[in-house]
């Protein structure tokens, strides 16, 4: 059995991946139970097209649970969570489980990048949201950053194909994308100001997708040299 490879110091890594499942699933649950119970200000509300126009109390929970759960960031959140589950468990390796390590790195990368340069700078964060946002933007990402540079996995996708690897990670991201358009056509909300389609229209946001693709590919290739670089040491 086919299994993945870890730094030398391989006899921590199970404890240090079960710490950054734990802090992932932490982050999801109380995010999604904020959403639920309407803790959350409505702020984001004020803000035409995007998510956190749903009716206050029991009513609007639904509505908040599944705007909540659209969010890529939740998305990837929830995804490092699964991944690093399944890791902790066992280092069973098969191609979709390579993939889906490769999707975690990128998607959380993204979700920090994209949410320290072109959504921080927007918010006003208050409440719950001083504690769930930079839990999921920046204390996540830097758990999975620190494990995955100290421990690994090493070389996760050695024996595959590259770039069926790298285009098998832009699955998820394009479900997203497909599931937030159809949501967002039928609903008229959206969950960012550079997707949303009342303001830039199907052809500005298809743009601004393309940019974060773009941004994606690039960090792969910087997984690869990373990796390369880990491997030799």
């Amino acid at each position: 059995m086919s299994i993945f490879h870890f730094a030398p110091r391989a006899h921590h890594a199970k404890r240090a991946l079960t710490v950054v499942a734990v802090v992932a699933w932490f982050g999801v649950i109380l995010t999604n139970l904020g959403n639920v119970f309407d803790i959350y200000p409505r702020e984001s509300g004020n803000w035409p097209g995007l998510y956190g126009h749903s009716a206050h109390g029991w009513p609007g929970a639904a509505q908040r649970f599944i705007e909540g759960i659209s969010y890529f960031t939740m998305i990837s959140n929830i995804l490092v969570a699964v991944v690093f589950t399944l890791l902790a468990i066992s280092f069973k390796r098969t191609f979709w489980r390579v993939v889906f390590v490769d999707t975690a790195l990128l998607m959380i990368t993204v979700t920090s990048l994209v949410f320290l340069t072109a959504i921080l700078p927007f918010l006003n964060l208050n409440g719950l949201a001083l504690l769930t946002s930079p839990w999921q933007h920046v204390i996540v990402p830097v758990s999975v950053w620190v494990v995955w540079l100290l421990w690994g996995p090493r070389g996760f996708s050695e024996g595959y194909s590259r770039w069926r690897v790298m285009l098998s990670t832009l699955i998820i991201p394009a479900l997203w994308s497909v599931w937030m358009l159809t949501y967002g056509a039928l609903t008229s909300y959206y969950p960012y100001g550079f997707v949303n389609v009342n303001q830039l229209g199907y052809g500005g946001v298809v743009i601004s997708l393309l940019v974060v693709m773009a941004l994606g590919l690039v960090l792969e290739g910087i997984f690869i040299w990373l990796d390369r670089i880990l491997m030799r040491r």
